[in-house]
């Protein structure tokens, strides 16, 4: 495919790409992804478990009630959705110790509930409070409110799910957006979190870009990217160039600075690009012998802080689901981390195998989901990342409306691709 010539090139096939492909091809648009990874998915991320036959994703996998346009694709494809497992049994772990009762032992819990109102009020009026909750750091905001010791157990670890950042430097913001999605309780996150997919994340991409009918070309990491008068020139690592009248850039935030832009993208697109978000959560699946379906434990401080038993695997044993902090302290690929990990939330658990993705160190994520520094809301503002002559930028990181979901990446997508149809008219 040297030199080769197509109407639109796409950078990276990730949600943002795949749907941009496919509004573009339907419209008669000859389009190309490139995609420096071995397959296509972006920060979805479908494989099997530790050599078995149970498909897990290791990046994201959730799909709130709202979330129109991935139905939409994996309706239109066939594609099937599990619903969500319900939780069934409640475990918290206050910091000290594991508890199966409630969250904090009894002469505390007049003081945990005095904070978690605060949170829930927080949340319900986010309309309004939030900038001011984007303005200060998680660590910031639970000193506010004054959490004791067991209400912060419990709200770092949903933390992990929804800011999935330093606490010390991401905002409050992104943890009581997220409490939003429900009654305004941490425990809330739950409403947004209806299916997930049943062959996995990364397949649907996949689906999407092959029914589309456009060229998809991995192993092809973007290096400079360059416009003239009447085209972009996109070059790769591999020493193969190609012409485009214009381009999407479907790439994560996080991977912007390490691309050459001729001429360089405008002074906000840059400085966004250098702050960067700071998403940095591991998501780790364990086999486990013992724990029951649908059995949720949260809380702790530190290692594993979120787990949920998902499902059962093939042979009948546990599939666990579990959240943490990248913090250099605990191993996600450490046997011995992992055990102690299970063993304080299921200390009746075996464990039988674990498996994760380091998307921290990955050259084509370097993060995880979008988590926005205090005070830094605007690097996600969609509004900051409007086209600049014939590049068109497209991602989950700066999305319309609610950043961070693969539903925002596919809109995102399906904006930037009607920005080249506008172009072109």
């Amino acid at each position: 495919m040297a030199d080769a010539r197509f109407d639109v090139l796409i950078i990276g096939a990730g949600f943002a790409g795949a749907a941009a492909a496919s509004m573009l091809q339907r419209q008669g648009y000859r389009t190309l992804l490139l995609e420096a990874r071995d397959r296509a998915g972006g920060r979805a991320f479908t494989r099997t478990f530790a050599e078995t036959a149970d498909i897990t994703d290791f990046g994201g996998s959730w799909i709130a009630p709202a979330h129109h346009r991935i139905r939409h694709h994996a309706d239109r494809l066939g594609f099937l959705l599990r619903p969500a497992t319900p939780v069934t049994q409640r475990r918290w772990h206050d910091g000290s110790s594991l508890r199966d009762d409630q969250p904090a032992a009894p002469s505390e819990m007049a003081e945990y509930e005095a904070g978690r109102k605060r949170i829930i009020a927080d949340a319900l009026s986010y309309g309004q409070t939030g900038p001011a909750l984007s303005s200060i750091s998680m660590t910031a905001y639970l000193h506010r409110i004054e959490a004791s010791r067991a209400l912060r157990a419990q709200a770092l670890a949903w933390w992990c799910i929804s800011g999935n950042g330093d606490p010390n430097v991401i905002a409050a913001g992104e943890f009581i957006s997220s409490c939003a999605h429900g009654e305004g309780s941490p425990e809330g996150m739950m409403h947004a979190l209806k299916h997930s997919f049943v062959l996995g994340a990364a397949e649907l991409v996949r689906r999407i870009i092959e029914a589309s009918g456009a060229s998809l070309l991995l192993g092809t990491e973007v290096t400079s990217i360059q416009q003239f008068r009447s085209e972009v020139l996109v070059r790769c690592a591999s020493g193969e160039d190609f012409h485009a009248p214009a381009a999407v850039v479907a790439l994560p935030m996080n991977v912007l600075r390490h691309i050459r832009f001729a001429p360089a993208l405008g002074r906000r697109k840059t400085e966004a690009a250098a702050i960067g978000h700071g998403g940095r959560s591991f998501k780790i699946w364990i086999k486990a012998e013992g724990p029951r379906v649908g059995t949720l434990v949260t809380g702790g401080l530190n290692g594993l802080q979120w787990a949920f038993v998902e499902r059962e695997a093939s042979d009948g044993n546990a599939m666990i689901v579990g959240f943490g902090l990248v913090d250099g302290k605990f191993d996600p690929s450490s046997r011995e981390h992992v055990e102690q990990g299970l063993k304080r939330f299921f200390p009746e658990a075996r464990l039988l195998a674990s498996d994760w993705h380091d998307w921290v160190s990955d050259p084509y994520a370097r993060g995880t989901w979008l988590a926005i520094p205090s005070g830094a809301s605007w690097i996600a503002d969609s509004a900051e990342w409007q086209p600049e002559d014939k590049l068109f930028f497209a991602s989950a990181d700066f999305a319309p409306e609610t950043p961070g979901w693969f539903e925002s990446a596919i809109r995102s997508g399906e904006a930037a691709a009607k920005g080249v149809m506008a172009l072109a008219s």
